[in-house]
């Protein structure tokens, strides 16, 4: 019988013998980009682009309940009726994320060039 105060370290145990036996595949420089971002490395504007576009999927709406798909299919039918408002407010999230996207792009080259500037201008 495991115990909760056990759980953890058998997992990080499995984890570990199923790392060195070869279980999970290496993962390449640039394989996951929101990874990368938590780590600290820039992003491309061509993702931060797409991350900006709000859409709701609904095939990604489940329940995780035991018995589930009745709560799933209420989700959807709920999703439905209020589609020409969600289509709105995504439709307005997504102009302002692009907004605000287009506005840091625009501070980030307004400082470029100043570097820029100053470094061809030494005082």
């Amino acid at each position: 019988m495991t115990f909760p105060e056990d759980a953890l370290a058998r997992a990080q145990q499995a984890a570990a013998e199923k790392r060195a036996a070869g279980g999970y595949a290496d993962r390449k420089a640039g394989a996951d980009a929101l990874d990368a971002t938590i780590l600290g490395s820039r992003t491309p504007a061509e993702l931060l682009s797409e991350w900006a576009v709000i859409e709701i999927e609904s095939d990604l709406m489940y329940s995780t309940r035991r018995a589930g798909a009745p709560i799933t299919a209420l989700k959807r039918l709920l999703l439905r009726l209020m589609r020409q408002h969600l289509v709105e407010l995504e439709a307005r999230q997504t102009r302002f994320n692009l907004g605000v996207l287009a506005a840091v792009q625009e501070l980030e080259q307004r400082i470029k060039n100043l570097e820029r500037r100053h470094e061809s201008d030494p005082e």
